[in-house]
């Protein structure tokens, strides 16, 4: 249903909507669900078309439900687990690039320099008097990125009736998870501009471009924790039945630390047959991120057999903020740096869902219902500038199955769709560009999800 769920959801999607919602679960629950999720980038470098796609498989939820008995309104507590995000992404490009190498940006992306890190100087790229670089443009770049990982949602949450209708609730998520970035950059001489007699340094051999790959890796442990509080409103009809519903969510900030690591390698072949490779000490960087307020506000109706909902959530990305861990390896002038460039890059955002269900057969004369469900969802980019090209929309749809009023059997199918883009490396000032040239690709992303749930009620 597009995830229009803040006005809706109970059982134990209640915890990751709207824990108010919980209070409507009048029966013990156990649920479960499985994703399939599978991404495909279609990218253009230098004018120049590629695609790549990945996979994912997850557990995307866990959990148990019980309400306890009380003589009148609800009171229900979940335990369980939610996957929060994936970070499954791929990238590739293939071009010639008249005008750039990869190489010079290397030596002056560590700032202050520091030798130890100049991969160019150690694989033969490099003159060692004068620290200059010959190979600074007319070569096939190539290279893949993927991103992997995720973030999970330990959690136990709880609801109540505080009135007739009314009810309150709250989440607490204790979060883990990982994050691996890897990129593959291949630089070749296809048309020979730097053949065999030319030294490209003063390392014996080092004449002639064969190749040059860089392999750079980063791996991320994630943890934290976060709230989110909720409530809802059950509007009844004359015959008593709900017929409407309105909730609204506080989603605090996340409070998260993250443990990097990360490790650059090089190497690079020459036509005399030559080989020079290289792999940096790597480093450990450790710091904290707070991510901004979410607030929601949804509602849902029901007519006959067909339910509508609707959800609105708004995010100002200027309030989130990086801060140095208590085993600090960033500096405070790097941290305030990082800090200033969010005010100066993000925006508030606003984002909607809508969804619609049918209902085939009437659940107060059958023992097997089935249900028709639809939706969309539209998520704005942060970055300032960003249109709607590079919005997220999603369109969704699915059936479900409610057997004997205690077994629930969902399968839907998610397709989103936006345009993003990604810089690879940027030249430095030394090459002549005014603060340097950016060389990056231009992405449609198209995301399909497969999902399955099953619930048990008793």
């Amino acid at each position: 249903m597009g995830n229009a769920m803040i006005g809706l959801s109970q059982g134990f999607d209640a915890t990751y909507f709207n824990p108010a919602g919980l209070a409507q679960s009048y029966q013990s629950q156990v649920s479960m669900g499985l994703n399939f999720l599978g991404y495909n980038n279609a990218a253009n470098y230098l004018n120049t078309s590629g695609s790549l796609s990945s996979s994912q498989t997850d557990l995307s939820n866990f959990g148990l439900v019980y309400p306890f008995p009380t003589t009148r309104g609800s009171f229900v507590i979940a335990l369980g687990y939610n996957r929060g995000s994936d970070f499954n992404s791929a990238l590739s490009f293939n071009a010639f690039n008249s005008k750039s190498s990869i190489v010079p940006s290397l030596y002056y992306d560590d700032y202050p320099y520091d030798a130890n890190y100049d991969i160019p100087y150690f694989v033969g790229l490099e003159d060692s008097a004068t620290h200059g670089i010959a190979l600074n443009k007319n070569v096939q770049q190539t290279g893949t990125v993927y991103e992997t990982g995720g973030l999970n949602n330990w959690l136990a949450a709880g609801a109540v009736d505080i009135g007739q209708d009314f009810s309150i609730g709250l989440t607490l998520d204790i979060l883990s998870g990982s994050y691996h970035y890897a990129r593959t950059f291949t630089e070749t001489d296809p048309l020979g501009n730097w053949p065999i007699t030319l030294p490209l340094s003063d390392l014996p051999d080092a004449k002639g471009l064969g190749s040059f790959v860089l392999n750079d890796n980063i791996d991320q442990d994630l943890s934290g924790w976060n709230a989110k509080a909720g409530f809802l409103y059950r509007l009844p009809g004359d015959d008593g039945k709900i017929i409407a519903r309105f909730g609204g969510t506080i989603e605090f900030p996340t409070f998260m630390t993250v443990n990097e690591k990360y490790s650059d390698a090089g190497t690079a072949n020459f036509l005399t047959g030559s080989s020079y490779s290289y792999t940096t000490p790597g480093g450990n960087n450790n710091y904290d991120v707070t991510t901004p307020f979410k607030f929601g506000f949804g509602a849902s109706g029901e007519i006959s057999i067909l339910t509508i909902a609707a959800d609105v959530q708004y995010v100002d990305w200027t309030e989130m903020q990086f801060s140095t861990s208590a085993e600090p390896t960033l500096d405070d002038s790097y941290i305030s740096n990082l800090n200033s460039e969010i005010k100066q890059q993000f925006r508030a955002t606003t984002n909607f869902h809508v969804g619609g269900e049918i209902a085939l057969m009437n659940s107060d004369y059958s023992s097997f219902v089935p249900y028709i469900r639809g939706g969309f969802g539209y998520s704005e980019s942060p970055y300032i500038g960003d249109g709607s090209a590079q919005a997220q929309k999603y369109a969704s749809g699915g059936i479900g199955f409610k057997i004997q009023n205690s077994i629930d059997l969902d399968l839907a199918y998610q397709y989103g769709w936006w345009n993003t883009s990604e810089i690879l490396y940027t030249d430095p000032p030394s090459t002549g560009a005014p603060n340097g040239t950016a060389y990056g690709t231009t992405s449609k992303i198209t995301n399909s999800n497969f999902m399955f749930t099953f619930e048990y009620n008793f």
